[in-house]
């Protein structure tokens, strides 16, 4: 049985196996989003892993809730942070193969120290800074939605709104099931499977 999990805003819960697109505006709005996710999972004993790009891992270690001891969840390795040039942009370019092996190394590893859910959470804002085919993009977002179903996993996806162009958007409405707008989350009646997006892309 897949037990609901509180994401850390008023009323919202989250199912394993949810993949959500939550969109922002700035780095106040991103705060307002991740730490609550973040410390909601500590609470729930959930491992919890996370890529930041317009803040980095030290910084959000110390804003979040001191009574959770978030050094101490850092050193036992239930909440584990990285920096976007350590990952999304691994080497200087955006690699989806690279990010999905990284992400299963990471849930296989919870699974085998005792995790029975990994709370995922991967900042996106790096997308302003490179050039990138959006098929890419689109192919990582769709292996993040098989991901997340797979293993029951819980998979958040963090789009500073004034970073992307309106092509992005439009791609990221179709790829995720269900989107955090204004504090909800809501069942995206745009979304597209896979083939159906392949087939309605230009």
């Amino acid at each position: 049985m897949r037990v609901p999990r509180e994401f850390g805003l008023a009323g919202v819960e989250l199912e394993p196996g949810d993949h959500v697109c939550g969109f922002y505006y700035g780095d106040d709005e991103r705060d307002a989003i991740l730490l609550p996710y973040l410390e909601a999972g500590l609470r729930e004993g959930d491992r919890c892993l996370g890529v930041v790009d317009t803040t980095d891992p030290a910084a959000v270690l110390r804003r979040l809730d001191p009574e959770l001891d978030a050094p101490g969840c850092a050193a036992s390795r239930q909440l584990l942070l990285w920096p976007s040039t350590e990952t999304y942009l691994r080497g200087g370019r955006f690699s989806p193969d690279w990010m999905s092996e990284f992400w299963e190394e990471q849930v296989r590893a919870a699974a085998a120290d005792g995790y029975d859910l990994a709370r995922v959470v991967g900042e996106m804002s790096w997308l302003s800074r490179v050039e990138l085919d959006r098929k890419l993009l689109v192919a990582y977002e769709g292996w993040a939605h098989r991901f997340a179903a797979l293993h029951g996993q819980v998979l958040l996806c963090l789009y500073d709104v004034s970073r992307l162009g309106s092509g992005i958007l439009v791609d990221l409405l179709k790829t995720h099931r269900k989107l955090l707008l204004g504090g909800l989350v809501l069942e995206n009646p745009h979304h597209l499977t896979g083939s159906e997006f392949a087939t309605t892309s230009p």
